[in-house]
């Protein structure tokens, strides 16, 4: 008897302790999801319709080196508008003025004088998919010496009056063209770096003048914009720029500006200073476009080939999906008007979102996470954004449908797990919750599956830094 008495207590013992170690690992994982961080999606509030902020540089036609027509990817992420420049590095002989119009010295009022085939097609492949074209007038950026193309024109005049009949060829029918009615036409490309533009500060604002004014005498419902500049609009170009439209009564229908950067932080700062700089100058009205942007973690040296490829990796990769999801749910708030991302070229352009063979790269699976959500109609309010280290949320939804659809990215926040609340859903079935993620090993896969039946209810998300969640609630 004492020796099963014994047994007997042995296991008692070893129950009460094995509760104990049980009761405080619950407790303890109670206490961790007290204090997770949270975000929240109030379903009830709704906040409008979303900007077409998920534009992008490039479209899917790819000629140069191999062949690929990329639509079928491109109507997986829906761009609203499509930037024409840098197109001939994708395809060649496409849109730049000079291989539109190869010789300056022709005459700009014979149409055997131009080349418009090629872009024909490249904007034709373009407008199929429902997207709107920005054009770009102007040259493709120039890497290395000696520069053939960046070159102040040699007649401000004549210039602009070509690009009039560019534009008449895609509005008007000049030249066995078209009606496409292309609204944006954009004048050169970042003239604040010298890949970009060889002349002056004085001779760009010049040609801007001189091609804004022809452009809307031409038409006055046409939208004529720039200085399409690499850096802020405070900048020393920046802020001439906008002076001398002013002072000039330049046409200034939207104004356009890059940033690239390797923190969030920075990017939507730098987004606060150049549209408070507009706004200072008068511009009250004027639409503005983040023409392009990007992540970098930072600008490799040219020579440095491994570098450039680690860089370029880092962009189209897992931390810059996660940067790209990020940032365009932050820019909902901002007073922009559109973007375009850079790139969705293919072929040989390192930064673009496909590869020499036309394969995607990962951060075509951000652009697309980002449209399925848009795609639902109707914002809902959020909170949970952590600017500073890249941490975001944006909802959507259709009630109609019974479906709501919130996105989540972990840009470079250490933290890793979120408390998720969803409130006032207004269906009185279960819901059925689908998640989706985006990393190093994942293209927007589908992750997990599960039931929710209550009406206000909340789950825990495994968000790491690097990461984009898509969580898709569908009515039952």
């Amino acid at each position: 008897m004492k020796t099963n008495n014994c047994i007997t207590s042995a296991f008692f013992g070893l129950f009460l302790f094995l509760g104990i170690l049980s009761g405080n690992a619950l407790l303890a994982q109670s206490n961790d999801t007290a204090t997770l961080p949270e975000f929240t999606v109030d379903v009830s509030k709704t906040m409008g319709g979303f900007k077409p902020l998920n534009g992008v540089n490039g479209g899917p036609r790819i000629r140069l080196g191999n062949a690929f027509d990329n639509s079928e990817y491109f109507k997986t992420f829906g761009p609203p508008h499509v930037r024409l420049h840098d197109t001939r590095y994708s395809d060649e002989e496409t849109v730049d003025i000079h291989t539109i119009f190869p010789n300056f010295d022709a005459d700009e009022n014979d149409p055997a004088n131009y080349h418009f085939q090629k872009t024909d097609l490249y904007i034709k492949s373009i407008l199929d998919l429902g997207a709107k074209v920005i054009f770009r007038l102007g040259e493709s950026i120039e890497h290395g010496e000696p520069k053939f193309y960046i070159h102040p024109p040699a007649d401000f005049e004549k210039w602009a009056r070509i690009c009039s009949r560019i534009v008449q060829h895609y509005n008007m029918g000049w030249a066995e063209g078209f009606h496409w009615d292309i609204q944006y036409w954009e004048i050169w490309n970042e003239p604040d770096i010298a890949d970009c533009w060889s002349g002056t500060q004085e001779q760009y604002l010049q040609l801007y003048e001189i091609t804004a004014k022809t452009l809307k005498k031409l038409d006055a419902n046409l939208k004529v914009g720039g200085p399409t500049i690499a850096f802020n609009m405070d900048s020393e170009l920046g802020e001439a720029f906008l002076k001398h439209c002013k002072n000039t009564n330049s046409p200034l229908d939207f104004v356009s500006y890059h940033i690239y950067s390797k923190s969030t932080d920075d990017f939507m700062k730098r987004i606060e200073i150049s549209n408070a700089t507009i706004r200072k100058h008068g511009f009250k009205d004027v639409e503005i476009s983040l023409s392009e942007w990007n992540y970098i973690p930072y600008w490799p040296d040219g020579k440095n080939r491994e570098a450039s490829r680690d860089v370029f990796a880092q962009t189209t990769g897992a931390p810059g999906s996660a940067f790209t999801v990020s940032v365009l749910s932050y820019m909902q708030d901002t007073e922009l008007d559109m973007a375009q991302y850079y790139s969705a070229f293919g072929t040989i352009f390192r930064i673009g979102l496909f590869d020499e063979s036309g394969i995607p790269k990962k951060a075509i699976h951000a652009l697309e996470a980002y449209h399925k959500m848009v795609q639902l109609g109707t914002r809902v309010s959020t909170l949970g954004n952590n600017q500073e280290t890249g941490v975001s949320i944006i909802a959507s939804t259709d009630l109609g449908e019974g479906k709501t659809a919130v996105l989540l990215s972990n840009f470079d926040d250490d933290v890793s797990r979120y408390k998720l609340q969803i409130k006032n859903v207004p269906f009185k079935n279960e819901l059925k919750c689908s998640e989706y993620v985006l990393d190093d090993t994942h293209n927007l896969d589908l992750d997990r599956e599960q039931i929710l039946s209550s009406k206000d209810f909340s789950l825990i998300v495994d968000l790491p830094k690097s990461t984009v969640r898509l969580l898709l609630f569908e009515a039952l």
